[in-house]
């Protein structure tokens, strides 16, 4: 006998088979891309892409799939061949990414410890959020070094050191009855600004950097250290971490190889593949003047991981991805080698 149970919360569903073997399917909503190659790889099409607008919006209630739960045969294609996992299946309990006999894509993206300098242009770059860097800076005591002194007695206040400072490492308090400055040797830099603007010569000051030079710095000193994580769940294997990584510390295999094209007769700008996609690599062309009409959709290809949900969800059919390479696991199972070869296009 077998039994199927279905339990929605917050656009997510989980649909469970006993038999022999429990098999369970759930699905990550905010994870999904709105591809779509779910749907078209289903073999009993269970599989319904939800409308654009839930899919693009984050602030819509509907899910962005659908499934038929009296349809779904829990054959865990759908899970296989999603490039995001946002389909998660297990039998016994265990993912069958984990299991060595089903095909997995080989896409990864790994971050050198020993290349990367921590300088979270990655994190900055990443379109779905799934990189964090932690630093740690060097002590700035260690890099620059100082002295400063105020002759209270000649000061003026007028705090035009204060104004100057680029640290922001100068406080002055003028008012009558109470004048006072202070200077924060934890934030200044010595950089002798304060010194040369003030108009009464009060301030006395020397970096020793400057006047001895760089070999009193220790090298190991000056090293930012620190770690990156990646949420797994969110990165889509884009390229863009690698892209702008200015050591190659960061490696994006991507699950598929091939090309996009974008018929600029046919758009409409309408903005819809621009909203969708999840590796910011469609945008509007800028405009070169005050009100101008933007008439096409640029491209940044390099980062493209060939999903397709711009040319799913454009209404005018003006996108075609064409996937040229599936870059997966061997696998025995020819049922499986025809789903995922059939995603070539």
């Amino acid at each position: 006998m077998i039994v199927n149970t279905k339990e929605v919360e917050d656009n997510d569903f989980n649909i469970k088979r006993s038999a022999e073997e429990l098999r369970s399917l759930s699905f990550k909503d905010h994870v999904c891309v709105g591809c779509g190659i779910c749907e078209s790889t289903c073999p009993v099409e269970a599989i319904t892409l939800g409308d654009v607008g839930a899919i693009v919006r984050s602030d819509n209630n509907q899910a962005k799939i659908a499934i038929a739960e009296d349809k779904c045969v829990l054959c865990g294609l759908c899970s296989g061949v999603c490039p995001v996992d946002a389909l998660y299946f297990t039998i016994d309990n265990e993912p069958i990414s984990e299991i060595e006999s089903y095909p997995k894509y080989t896409s990864s993206v790994e971050i050198d410890d020993d290349e990367c300098i921590y300088c979270k242009r990655c994190e900055t770059a990443c379109p779905r959020e799934a990189i964090t860097v932690a630093r740690s800076l060097p002590d700035r005591s260690k890099l620059v070094t100082g002295e400063i002194s105020i002759d209270t007695e000649t000061c003026i206040y007028c705090g035009i050191c204060d104004e100057l400072c680029p640290a922001d490492a100068i406080d002055v308090e003028s008012a009558p009855g109470y004048e006072n400055i202070e200077v924060d040797t934890d934030k200044c830099v010595y950089c002798l600004v304060c010194k040369k603007a003030c108009p009464v010569t009060a301030i006395k000051a020397s970096c020793r950097i400057c006047s001895y030079g760089d070999y009193d710095i220790k090298p190991e000193d000056a090293v930012t250290t620190g770690n990156v994580f990646i949420d797994d769940e969110l990165c889509v294997k884009c390229g863009w971490c690698e892209g702008v990584c200015p050591t190659s510390a960061a490696k994006v295999t991507k699950p598929f190889d091939g090309k996009l094209e974008i018929q600029q007769d046919k758009c409409t700008v309408c903005g819809t593949c621009v909203d969708i996609c999840p590796c910011d690599v469609l945008a509007f062309t800028e405009s070169s003047k005050p009100g101008e009409i933007v008439e096409n959709v640029s491209k940044d290809e390099e980062f493209c991981i060939q999903c397709g949900a711009c040319a799913k969800a454009c209404p005018v059919e003006a996108i075609e991805v064409t996937r040229t390479a599936i870059n997966y696991t061997p696998t025995k199972s020819k049922a499986w080698i025809e789903k995922f070869e059939a995603l070539k296009n």
